[in-house]
């Protein structure tokens, strides 16, 4: 499997050798890096209505996580999860709920930093962005399209 940084670099170096026009190096990496996760998120509330400027930020702090099925995502012996998961494809799974593509989890106990009570895992092969809970307090302050939609689930 190649990781993102690995994708970053190889990305940068085909820059750096096919540039033809003016355009800065990095902000071209960026966009192409970008620019999927905002094609993603536009299709699913709250992040659809959001402005482009928290839609970038949102998208620049995600980090693209994949998980076979089976695989424990979050579990209470984790204590508080330090991450909050968007699913990009696939299927998760509690006792008690399902979550699709565009459903985000854990909601209540991320925002209130309490425990994690159940356990989280992929039903399927499942791809989910995951955003640290410090970018996740920077939109819910930030933004208040965000905000609402998440303190009012």
């Amino acid at each position: 499997m190649v990781s993102n940084l690995h994708c970053i670099v190889a990305q940068d170096i085909f820059n750096i050798i096919n540039n033809d026009d003016d355009q800065p190096l990095m902000s071209q990496t960026s966009n192409n890096i970008l620019k999927p996760a905002i094609n993603f998120l536009q299709h699913y509330a709250p992040f659809n209505q959001m402005s482009m400027a928290h839609q970038e930020y949102l998208a620049m702090h995600l980090e693209q996580m994949f998980f076979s099925a089976g695989d424990i995502i979050l579990s209470s012996a984790q204590g508080v999860s330090e991450y909050f998961y968007i699913i990009k494809n696939g299927q998760v799974n509690t006792q008690q709920n399902t979550f699709k593509q565009g459903e985000c989890f854990p909601i209540t106990e991320f925002i209130d930093k309490n425990p994690i009570t159940f356990t989280y895992y992929a039903q399927k092969s499942t791809i989910c962005y995951q955003l640290k809970y410090s970018h996740f307090e920077y939109l819910m302050q930030q933004c208040p399209i965000f905000h609402h939609f998440f303190i009012t689930l």
